[in-house]
């Protein structure tokens, strides 16, 4: 009860100081819980699944953009999260964009970011990452805002640290470095596949890729955008990453960045089974977007997600709300007569 108790303060806390700072004050607790942490707590069984070959012992993960540097997904394993995705880390450090760029609305339970990247590089990561890992930790990688070849920036990133992480994740998709949603376009990320592809079959172990999608994207994009992965090798897809659009908001203002949080949870859920209907059978998918409880996550589940990251619902409700969710997940699962969550997965679209 303590413990929980000061879990519940300390999230009160931190969701009242400068979020940016909140957020480095979090990091800095997890990097001392690093330096502790042995092993981590495992989930009720119903929950275990695959991602690609990948066993995970709770579909809930930690979605990019909290661990920027990968320096703490030991701690955050140990929170319950069963995978945590690190990055986003492109080729060199860069500061980002100008502060502030992060910002809360408690409201509409959403963030307002414009980060932009900020991260100390493929090199500084490279370092970290060669240490045990307690479970499935990916690297999400981008590209330089001042890179005059964004597409060699994945290749350089993939080549460099792909091997130090169970899955790579390709973030074309944030709003928060200019012009890089035009890499989304369907024949620019085909060249961008072709040339990790090339890379990825020489490693001693060939790791899964995943394309982060937009939220802000027509029906036909997003077909052919999936069409293009399939076509490519990819293992999966993240729907989605933030969204531009106002319209989102319960009362609309325009706004600098990307908008993540409880307005993003239907337009992902739309992109999220649009995928499930056209994808191939073997594509994976993991849901993204607004998650803050059990049945947020069984929703996206039942449209076709074989697992979701959260991070806004993280930020706001602190680590003790993860396995509180597991629990009523589990529950929700029971009363529908699921034994596991892959029976459950695409169960609206069948």
């Amino acid at each position: 009860m303590l413990n929980i108790l000061h879990h519940y303060i300390g999230t009160k806390i931190l969701n009242r100081i400068e979020p940016e700072i909140s957020h480095a004050i979090a990091l800095c607790y997890l990097r001392l819980l690093n330096q502790f942490v042995k092993k981590r707590k495992i989930g009720n069984p119903m929950l275990k699944t695959k991602i690609c070959g990948m066993e995970v012992p709770s579909p809930i993960g930690l979605a990019a953009g909290f661990d920027k540097n990968a320096e703490v997904f030991n701690a955050t394993l140990s929170l319950g999260f069963g995978f945590v995705e690190v990055g986003t880390i492109t080729p060199d450090p860069q500061f980002g964009n100008p502060k502030p760029r992060l910002f809360r609305l408690p409201e509409e339970k959403a963030l307002i970011n414009r980060m932009g990247f900020n991260n100390k590089g493929m090199l500084h990561v490279s370092k970290i990452a060669e240490k045990p890992k307690l479970g499935i930790v990916g690297v999400n990688i981008g590209a330089n805002a001042k890179s005059i070849n964004k597409i060699l920036d994945y290749t350089n990133v993939f080549e460099f640290i792909a091997h130090l992480f169970d899955y790579v994740t390709i973030n074309v998709s944030s709003p928060n470095t200019k012009n890089l949603r035009d890499l989304q376009k369907p024949e620019t990320l085909e060249q961008i596949l072709q040339d990790v592809n090339t890379i990825n079959v020489s490693l001693k172990r060939k790791v899964p890729i995943f394309i982060k999608i937009a939220p802000d994207l027509n029906d036909s994009i997003v077909t052919e955008i999936l069409s293009v992965c399939e076509e490519n090798y990819v293992s999966g897809l993240i729907a989605t990453n933030t969204t531009i659009n106002p319209k989102n908001l319960k009362n609309p203002n325009s706004f600098e960045g990307g908008l993540s949080g409880k307005p993003l949870f239907n337009q992902s859920n739309k992109i999220l089974r649009l995928l499930a209907k056209r994808k191939n059978a073997s594509t994976v998918l993991i849901g993204v977007g607004g998650i803050f409880s059990a049945s947020d996550i069984y929703e996206k589940i039942m449209l076709g997600a074989s697992a979701v990251q959260i991070y806004t619902g993280f930020v706001y409700n602190g680590p003790m709300h993860i396995k509180r969710m597991e629990m009523e997940l589990k529950n929700l699962l029971l009363s529908d007569g699921y034994n596991s969550i892959d029976g459950a997965v695409g169960a609206l679209i069948r």
